[in-house]
């Protein structure tokens, strides 16, 4: 086993690379030589592991939820509806009623209630709030994980740099890698525990690479007619792609491997099974993991209309146990400090509901964003709204706000920049001061 080890390769450092060392994993494996458990090869690269920069989880709550029914209740407004307000772990925050296992992980999240933009529509808040541009036809802005997946980067890694879990709720409104190219956007999982049935090889391992040499010397012939970068670029993701299929590591995505109990307390859901993927991802060394949080009630997510008396309860017991557990877990397994999990949707709802069904419309006032470890001070609400939620009365915080405290956090510069395909220097973020509360 000592010599299997010696014979990984090592950086001068004194860290031995991703693909080195899950070769070795893989060698003595199939030897008889070792016999580890995931648990015992993350533990064994854990150095290597915080080298790789600070990691991101998205929880992305499609449609807008309602701020009265999530986590800015108002007591004695006459916009408030059926929910109640309940204490939380940390004294003087009250959040809804339907989310009891959240508020009892409060300490570990900073809520910021005075989030303020000037979109209502989905199909431009999401562009906005995903990218941290509003949409300019000229210019595909490419999603934040894509961003940070460019910025994360490692060609000797295994797994995707960025990896989507769920679907978007209406594929049209959905964002993508944009002017940053196929190279950094997301690896999707539509059903957690459930790869893809392309992933797997349906030939031998021999066969496939046969198959990747013809298709190596096919694309060497296509960039000699010209195409040079559209053939790299192409050879890259085959690279990466069979690598990925044929890696060790793909058994992080096997959510089995997980306890009964633990898959219990996340919720046997798609959202909260998404959260223990999640964490499973981050644990493995992905930089950015985003869950798409659509719920059960077809496709309108978070977008309640009509019923929202009835519906934002039942979507409220579908995201509360995913929720807590994960942020439970991470700090439990000494990973929250080192990630940064960000609970949000586009917008929020109208103060103003429809009749006794509670179906409100899209609002962009006294919006949510909840932010959870990489170093932010958590136990806290940030900014306030009036009675009755109608308008910011403290530190209304801009979009372009949050992103530079995305860079912060993740170590980026926000005013870097990069060039699209057009050559077109663009900076990671517009604008925006950091959210200095949080530090």
């Amino acid at each position: 086993m000592l010599r299997t080890f010696a014979s990984a390769h090592v950086t001068g450092e004194g860290v031995a690379s991703r693909r080195g060392f899950l070769k070795s994993l893989a060698v003595a494996g199939g030897t008889g030589a070792i016999s580890l458990s995931w648990r015992d090869m993350l533990l064994a690269k854990a150095a290597e592991l915080k080298q790789a920069g600070k990691k991101m989880i998205l929880l992305w709550m499609d449609g807008g939820p309602s701020q009265y029914d999530t986590f800015n209740p108002k007591p004695g407004s006459e916009f408030q509806g059926p929910t109640q307000a309940i204490d939380t772990k940390v004294p003087g925050i009250q959040i809804g009623e339907h989310w009891p296992k959240t508020a009892q992980v409060f300490d570990k999240i900073a809520l910021i209630r005075s989030m303020v933009s000037d979109e209502r529509d989905h199909f431009r808040a999401i562009k906005l709030v995903r990218t941290g541009y509003p949409i300019k036809p000229t210019i595909p802005y490419p999603t934040w994980g894509s961003v940070v997946a460019r910025d994360r980067f490692d060609p000797g890694f295994d797994l995707p740099a960025f990896v989507r879990i769920g679907s978007p709720r209406i594929k049209t409104r959905d964002v993508n890698s944009g002017v940053l190219g196929p190279r950094f956007e997301s690896f999707k999982i539509a059903e957690p525990g459930k790869l893809p049935e392309d992933v797997h090889p349906t030939v031998p391992a021999d066969v496939l690479q046969r198959r990747l040499a013809l298709a190596a010397r096919l694309d060497s012939e296509f960039a000699a007619r010209g195409s040079a970068r559209a053939a790299r670029e192409q050879r890259e993701i085959y690279d990466r792609t069979s690598r990925f299929v044929l890696s060790p590591m793909l058994d992080v995505f096997n959510l089995d491997k997980e306890t009964d109990a633990l898959r219990d307390a996340y919720g046997r859901n798609a959202f909260g099974q998404g959260c223990l993927l999640a964490r499973r991802l981050v644990e493995a060394g992905v930089s950015f993991v985003e869950v798409i949080n659509s719920g059960t009630l077809n496709d309108q997510g978070w977008d309640t209309h009509k019923r929202g008396f009835k519906e934002n309860p039942i979507l409220a017991g579908e995201t509360d146990s995913g929720y807590a557990m994960l942020l439970t877990d991470l700090a439990q397994r000494g990973l929250l400090d080192d990630t940064l999990v960000v609970w949000m949707g586009e917008f929020c709802r109208t103060p103003k509901y429809e009749d006794n069904a509670g179906g409100r419309n899209h609002y962009s006032e006294g919006w949510l964003v909840g932010l959870s470890g990489g170093g932010v001070k958590m136990g806290q609400a940030i900014g306030a709204t009036d009675a009755d939620n109608v308008k910011v009365t403290d530190r209304p915080i801009g979009v372009s706000d949050l992103f530079v405290t995305f860079c912060h956090v993740l170590g980026l510069n926000p005013h870097d920049e990069y060039t699209t395909e057009l050559n077109q220097p663009l900076k990671l973020v517009e604008g925006g001061e950091v959210i200095k509360e949080l530090f």
